[in-house]
């Protein structure tokens, strides 16, 4: 079966998650020959403290940032994007403010 090449776009929520949850996907997209993108929306690390410090937490933040870029690489993703939402605490942010980031990815990989 003939597969026409397309840009998947895959948005997980912490780093991990995209691998975890669909990483067999991806695999299989990657060897048909499909473009896949990964949107990674929240930092990963800071719901593990009483308030939300990122300098506290910057070694663990650039360390999921890294293994994120090398599980993608690994995995054939084109491009892996981490935006800096707060950990598990999506839910205090304005949903604009959430779709908007998300809806720049989709453009840009619009005009590919």
């Amino acid at each position: 079966m003939k597969y026409n090449k397309k840009n998947i776009l895959i948005i997980a929520a912490h780093p991990d998650d995209e691998v975890l949850g669909c990483g067999g996907s991806i695999a299989k997209w990657v060897n048909k020959g499909h473009n896949i993108f990964s949107l990674i929306m929240a930092e990963g690390a800071t719901s593990r403290d009483n308030e939300r410090n990122q300098n506290s937490r910057r070694k663990d933040l650039k360390h999921l940032k890294k293994c994120a870029e090398q599980s993608g690489k690994l995995l054939g993703v084109k491009s892996v994007s981490l935006i800096d939402f707060p950990d598990n605490r999506m839910d205090s942010i304005d949903f604009l403010d959430v779709i908007k980031p998300i809806e720049k990815i989709i453009k840009k990989l619009n005009k590919k």
